[in-house]
């Protein structure tokens, strides 16, 4: 099951990356539009109304999505501390469990105001965010793997200094 979980989080990692680009490119591009509307001396086409949604809907959008991914790692990153007993799992998943409770209390940041603090501005970090999820879970599924083999062993110890 912890396998699973794991795939899971990197096929999450894979999605929220994309999602979380396309709402930092679509709330910037909003944001800036929104700044040339309210300028006086703007006198060119109004491409404002090709988004419906203000930069601040957006950002409440995409804020809740995060939200969903940041639940769903730390959901996985507790199940692997408890299922795998490796060193090196262990502090993976200690150090993943700390990164995204300090991203989802960013999200809740982002969440409590969208108007001051857009998705275009914390987004990036939300996405540089993805590719640490996306290393740890990599690094968690080949843990469990080996967990799983050494659990099977009847009596042979590991040579390998990280697992002990």
């Amino acid at each position: 099951m912890n396998k699973a979980l794991y795939i899971v989080g990197i096929v999450f990692s894979f999605v929220f990356f994309w999602i979380s680009a396309y709402y930092v490119e679509v709330t910037g591009n909003v944001r800036i539009m929104e700044m040339w509307s309210n300028y006086d001396g703007y006198s060119g086409i109004n491409t404002f109304s090709y988004y419906s949604s203000s930069a601040s809907d957006l950002t409440t959008e995409a804020g809740l999505i995060a939200l969903l991914f940041f639940v769903v790692y730390i959901f996985t990153e507790i199940m692997g501390l408890i299922k795998v007993k490796t060193k090196t799992s262990k502090v993976f998943t200690i150090i993943g469990i700390v990164l995204g409770g300090l991203f989802l209390l960013w999200d809740a940041a982002v969440l409590a105001n969208p108007g001051s603090l857009t998705y275009d501005e914390a987004g990036i970090g939300f996405t540089f965010f993805t590719l640490i999820t996306l290393a740890f879970s990599i690094v968690g599924l080949v843990q469990s793997i080996r967990f799983g083999r050494r659990k099977n062993r009847v009596k042979n110890p590991s040579n390998d200094l990280l697992d002990s």
